[in-house]
């Protein structure tokens, strides 16, 4: 018997093997609202230069990490984003 999905964990799977979001998020587009509250709340300056790409590379290294699209099988999806046959 499987053990259930929590709905955090649902949601994180559905929406992190969406295409759409990981190119978005290769694009670098997550980081304009990250760097827009950083630079409202400790101001702008050359160092969001350097958070940016330091937050840009430990997105891509997620995509990487997470990159086993057999999760989708956990939340009854194959790898096509088609519901299982049971």
């Amino acid at each position: 018997m499987a053990k259930p999905i929590g709905k955090f964990k649902r949601f994180f799977i559905k929406s992190w093997y969406n295409d759409t979001i990981r190119i978005s998020t290769l694009l670098g587009f997550p980081l304009i609202p990250i760097i827009l509250v950083i630079g409202f709340s400790f101001g702008f300056g050359e160092y969001l230069r350097f958070v940016a790409m330091v937050i840009y590379v430990t997105l891509v290294v997620l995509m990487f990490i997470f990159n086993d699209y057999s999760n989708l099988r956990n939340i009854g999806l194959d790898e096509y984003h088609n519901k299982l046959e049971d």
